[in-house]
């Protein structure tokens, strides 16, 4: 079964790849493809009719294994490709979201799950707005495409979801070592042990990417590496810096998100190179776990969903995260419309989705069933809603701020 899930996967890629330009006209992203792909060919397997959290069984080893390779990929590139020089005014911006916005859209979200659904419990209710928090701008590819937004606000919006993710990463992992431990699923101190996987992380992450950008920059001024070989550092980097610093006793995803940040290439056409190169690779990868969500992921858990659950879904992706986000822009030079813009387009992907599947691997998923349905239900629809609004609402900013010039 396994060849022919591949097959399959490999088959609707194709088939996105080649109708892609007509798809997008029509507001279908390729997650939201690959996503539906997953769920039809879990009819014919017989995966929506198992009991809830059975798809996970034997299944997550393979979904989660994909799924690390992914995010350590992206973490390390968005750190790794932002040129703070000559992205200014969008730093500006993204610094609001992610110091200010970030931490208050989670604290608001854990403060509406608990007055939602108090039996819930702190800590699970945390890791719950931990995971929905970081956002994901490469659901609303059109976005970050459409060159008539104001630049500052789309480099700003891909600024935010390039990072958010790495900074929620110690504290996700953090508190879910807490959760194992008050419920006898970890064999250390829980402070300890995320002490050692965090700072071991950011150790060899910063260490191995400065190295790493030092080599590179003195292979390019000796020119002593070839153009293709260039179009691989980044992917060859990340994957090297997660997996050492895993057998290290580390957690790989910091030690990617550190390991971009420290790896300062100088020469701008070699990061352009890495940048797109790796942009190809990760898109292959993303399609891969939103495949893995649609086969596996929501068959196993959409028995479980509720109206609670929707509640929270729609106040969070429409109520919570533009609040925050106005909030965190008081005093700044961007117009209602440009903040309401910037605050709907926080989209759930790619990190929730992992994020969902680590804890997974790391507490038995019975009696946080509530936890991740929830999650899931959220980026299902932050994958279809952001999707489908990504183009019309960007066209509409655009004529908005055109006739009040």
């Amino acid at each position: 079964m396994f060849e022919w899930v591949i097959i399959l996967f490999l088959g609707s890629g194709l088939l996105y790849g080649l109708q892609s330009r007509r798809l997008q006209r029509s507001n279908i992203s390729s997650p939201m493809m690959m996503a539906l792909a997953g769920a039809l060919i879990a009819v014919p397997l017989g995966i929506w009719h198992e009991a809830p959290l059975t798809p996970f069984a034997d299944r997550i080893p393979f979904a989660t294994s994909f799924s690390e390779m992914t995010l350590a990929i992206i973490l390390f590139l968005d750190a790794a490709v932002l040129d703070y020089r000559k992205e200014r005014p969008a730093i500006r911006l993204a610094n609001r979201l992610l110091l200010i916005g970030l931490p208050l859209t989670i604290g608001v979200t854990w403060a509406f799950i608990i007055g939602l659904h108090p039996s819930v419990g702190v800590l699970p209710a945390l890791i719950l707005a931990l995971i929905v928090s970081p956002t994901d701008a490469a659901l609303g590819r059109p976005v970050m495409e459409n060159t008539a937004v104001p630049d500052p606000v789309r480099q700003g919006i891909n600024i935010e979801s390039g990072l958010n993710d790495g900074l929620v990463l110690p504290v996700f992992t953090a508190v879910v070592l807490l959760e194992a431990d008050l419920v006898g699923e970890s064999s250390n101190n829980w402070l300890t042990e995320a002490a050692i996987e965090i700072s071991v992380g950011a150790g060899v992450g910063l260490l191995a990417g400065y190295v790493i950008g030092q080599i590179v920059n003195h292979a390019v001024t000796t020119n002593t590496i070839i153009d293709r070989f260039e179009r691989l550092l980044g992917v060859l980097a990340a994957l090297f810096i997660f997996f050492l610093s895993e057998k290290l006793g580390g957690n790989g995803f910091v030690a990617a998100f550190a390991g971009g940040l420290a790896l300062n290439i100088s020469s701008e056409q070699v990061r352009e190179t890495i940048e797109s190169f790796g942009e190809a690779e990760s898109e292959l990868l993303t399609m891969l776990t939103f495949f893995i969500f649609g086969l596996v992921v929501i068959p196993a858990v959409y028995q479980l969903w509720t109206w609670e659950m929707l509640i929270f879904s729609i106040v969070s992706l429409a109520i919570l995260r533009p609040l925050c986000v106005w909030l965190c822009m008081i005093g700044s030079p961007y117009s209602l419309a440009e903040k309401l813009y910037i605050g709907w387009f926080g989209p759930r992907g790619i990190a929730s989705v992992i994020y969902l599947l680590i804890m997974i691997t790391m507490i038995d998923p019975r009696g946080y069933e509530s936890l991740i349905a929830a999650a899931v239900m959220i980026v299902a629809i932050s994958l279809t809603a952001h999707g489908l609004s990504a183009a019309p609402l960007s066209n509409m900013l655009v004529r908005h701020l055109a006739k009040n010039d």
